[in-house]
């Protein structure tokens, strides 16, 4: 059967993407773990400060990572640290080459070290647990 404007065909190399699902879990990951940590303090401040970043950094590295492979917790974890250190660590380098002001730097390249893996991991778990086939479609 051919695909139609309701329901397009999918190439064998792509997944189908619950776009209610991503979207709750890319925003309730810095949300709920900054909610959670609360009474240390440092988990909401990480939310109010990385948050931004990591959704407009993350959004678009997740939803490639989905449209071709199944996410896992685990798998959204290591991609985040990833992403977070590919971007931070050239920056914090070029920072200390030029002897400017790099506590800025690494204050985002170590907290985001730590952060990112979580973040990525309960995104990972809040996709899993929230995806409904329902919702699923190609992005």
């Amino acid at each position: 059967m051919k695909g139609s404007i309701f329901h397009p065909n999918v190439s064998p190399g792509r997944h189908l993407v619950d776009p209610v699902a991503f979207t709750l879990a890319m925003v309730g990951a810095p949300l709920l773990t900054g909610l959670l940590g609360a009474p240390l303090l440092i988990p909401p401040l990480a939310a109010l400060f990385g948050g931004p970043i990591y959704l407009l950094i993350g959004v678009p590295v997740m939803l490639a990572h989905v449209r071709r492979h199944r996410p896992t917790p685990g798998k959204w974890a290591l991609l985040a640290l990833k992403t977070q250190l590919l971007i931070f660590t050239p920056i914090f380098l070029l920072e200390l080459a030029t002897e400017g002001n790099f506590d800025g730097t690494s204050l985002f390249l170590v907290a985001g070290s730590l952060f990112a893996p979580v973040w990525g991991a309960v995104s990972g778990m809040l996709y899993d647990r929230l995806e409904r086939d329902f919702y699923k479609q190609v992005i």
